[in-house]
């Protein structure tokens, strides 16, 4: 195995923010936008990306800690600021939370899952903040065609994927009006920590945005009751997670379920075929499951 890396932090950041932090941190896993380092009880996140954008994330977060304890609401510094500015990178501060990522586990936190997201969303209907995050549109507000998840110029088309793309890209325009709340955008096991035998974080809420909730419970349902040796998701399991986020009162509408789950499973493929038409890293095995998942959930 190799060494952890470790890197110097910010200069100045323990007095900014009134904490004893180490000089050098130890560079962790995760952080879509950026990178992150453990200094001690603390995580730091360095990232390029927009302040506003930021804000919006900070601020919605910590709404959500507020009430729930698997959320990790950003640090204030001295100034009471979340978050500031160092040689063009957004630098901010996280309680470090010790755990092991729920990925390929899920199965044995069947009901945890659905529960938690409920608790997640019906959370989220409480902010008051009706904007929507800056540079981060809805599903129903992205450009098909092109947006900074893929581009459908570049990626190969096969049957399965065109009859998706055409017919969901339909279903989507004419859809009528759905829940809509802040999310977090990226909700599946690989942002799950989990520590003796519980969810102790949701980490990486980079993606979170105002959208469906209905969209994320289909993700959920999608990680649970996919059948990790075919194309088919499991109806009993289907029907458990979405009884169980529907009694923990989740907000998001189980009657479009199919279709959001086809849709989920659409927006992974453009994105991965769109990687891999540039030349960036991809799971062709994972993809190809996907794509053959597309005419099954139709």
């Amino acid at each position: 195995m190799s060494e952890p890396s470790v890197e110097p932090l910010p200069e100045g950041i323990a007095e900014r923010y009134g904490l004893a932090l180490p000089a050098q941190g130890e560079r962790l896993r995760g952080g879509a936008s950026g990178t992150l380092f453990r200094a001690g009880d603390f995580a730091v996140r360095r990232e390029h990306a927009d302040s506003e954008s930021v804000r919006w994330e900070h601020e919605f977060v910590a709404f959500l800690a507020e009430e729930i304890d698997e959320v990790l609401a950003p640090l204030c510094a001295v100034d009471g600021s979340t978050f500031y500015l160092d040689e063009g990178r957004i630098v901010s501060v996280f309680p470090f939370v010790e755990g092991d990522e729920l990925r390929s586990r899920e199965g044995a936190f069947r009901h945890e899952l659905p529960t938690l997201l409920a608790r997640l969303h019906r959370r989220a209907q409480e902010w008051p903040v009706p904007d929507q995050r800056v540079g981060m549109p809805a599903l129903r507000e992205r450009d098909w065609d092109r947006n900074d998840w893929w581009d459908w110029s570049l990626v190969e088309k096969a049957p399965p994927l065109v009859r998706a793309f055409e017919e969901l890209r339909e279903w989507v325009g004419n859809l009528g009006d759905l829940c809509v709340c802040a999310i977090h955008g990226d909700f599946h096991p690989g942002n799950l920590l989990v520590r003796d035998g519980r969810i102790v974080a949701v980490v990486d809420w980079q993606y979170a945005r105002r959208d469906w909730p209905a969209f994320e419970l289909a993700s959920v349902v999608w990680d649970i009751a996919w059948k990790r040796d075919s194309a088919a998701i499991e109806p009993g399991v289907r029907d458990a997670v979405v009884r169980d986020y529907l009694d923990a009162g989740g907000p998001g509408e189980p009657e479009v379920l199919l279709p959001m789950a086809r849709l989920e499973a659409l927006v992974t493929v453009l994105f991965s075929l769109t990687r891999a038409a540039r030349g960036l890293s991809w799971n062709p095995e994972f993809t190809g499951r996907l794509i053959a998942s597309l005419d099954d959930l139709a």
